[in-house]
């Protein structure tokens, strides 16, 4: 389980404390400053109890829970020390730098909630932070901050799932996609998960169909249960499924299309050092700045450039182009005026 946040700044406070070496720290003395400090920092009262103290200091000791083997000492003459005199269980050479890294792993695992492989991580960070922030005083300021893994819908059946492809194992699958009228139930050889926009889908084979993906989004699926069907893997390799794709969604009959874009002035730079697609290219026509894409038309990708407004034009294929003024020209008749 993560360590406490409390739990971390007592380990903080102790580790001040005996690199004090002016200071003859009683158990009694110790545990009054743990119980001050953590008190102003934390906002909350009450003296920190003998047992907590004593589970403390085994946890800092060599083989205990933190990991931070402090030898820490005691004898009549000097009270509770370190016995190595440079020794803090601060002394490693990580640094915000490596904190940022290390978030951004955390938040990628936290999106693996139906794993359940985020906890031991979770409790590293904890300690990193709270030394970065003890050491340089922010503990009353955020000067950092992560944005938060939603909890969307569907995370339940990601452990069965992922268990399923590793094990190469059929499963049924019981689905209700958006606006049918009710569910289906169908053996599917599941061959990838993958995550868009803050959602989980599933990749595999409908058993008894011809060739070809069918993605499934996880929080439209109802049950999975193991099927005795033979696992077929896939032709292909699953994680090529999406290179030519923005988003999950393939419209009937699409085929890869060389898409040429107009932005403004103000949106380019934004989208240069943001690239679209990994296939983004730009090319100089007529002193401008075209940029180019190559991939298969989605819904997700007609919601993106209609989600840049003004900002950018679709010059190639046409057929995009239309399709893009007819949608905006379908939004336009929301907002006709309107007489009282």
């Amino acid at each position: 389980m993560p360590t406490s946040k409390n739990a971390l700044l007592r380990y903080a406070v102790i580790d001040a404390c005996l690199r004090r070496k002016a200071h003859r720290w009683t158990f009694e003395k110790l545990r009054r400053e743990v119980s001050t400090v953590v008190g102003e920092q934390s906002g909350e009262g009450g003296d920190i109890s003998i047992r907590t103290l004593r589970e403390d200091l085994k946890n800092m000791r060599s083989g205990g829970a933190t990991g931070y083997d402090a030898p820490i000492a005691w004898d009549a003459e000097n009270g509770y020390h370190y016995s190595e005199e440079e020794y803090s269980i601060f002394n490693n050479p990580l640094t915000i730098d490596d904190l940022v890294v290390l978030q951004q792993a955390l938040g990628a695992l936290e999106q693996l909630q139906g794993l359940g492989i985020s906890e031991e991580l979770h409790g590293v960070v904890q300690r990193l932070e709270m030394r970065l922030s003890y050491q340089d005083g922010l503990n009353e300021r955020v000067v950092l901050q992560f944005e938060q893994p939603a909890n969307v819908q569907g995370q339940q059946w990601l452990s069965q799932l992922y268990t399923a492809i590793k094990n190469q194992q059929t499963q049924w699958l019981t689905y209700q996609p958006f606006h049918a009228p009710e569910a289906r139930r169908e053996v599917v050889h599941l061959h990838l998960l993958k995550q868009y926009n803050g959602r989980w889908f599933v990749i595999g084979q409908r058993h008894g169909r011809l060739p070809g993906a069918s993605v499934f989004a996880l929080d439209r699926i109802q049950g999975v249960a193991p099927s005795e069907e033979r696992y077929q893997q896939s032709e292909d390799d699953p994680t090529t499924f999406f290179a030519n794709l923005i988003g999950m969604s393939v419209l009937p009959r699409a085929a890869l299309l060389d898409i040429k874009l107009r932005f403004s002035a103000n949106r380019l730079p934004y989208i240069l050092t943001k690239p679209l697609h990994s296939s983004q290219q730009v090319d100089i026509a007529e002193g401008e700045e075209i940029v180019r894409l190559k991939v298969v038309p989605t819904r997700e990708l007609i919601t993106l450039l209609l989600g840049y407004g003004a900002d950018v034009e679709v010059i190639e294929p046409v057929e995009l182009r239309n399709q893009i003024q007819m949608e905006l020209a379908r939004a336009l008749e929301n907002y006709q005026l309107t007489t009282r």
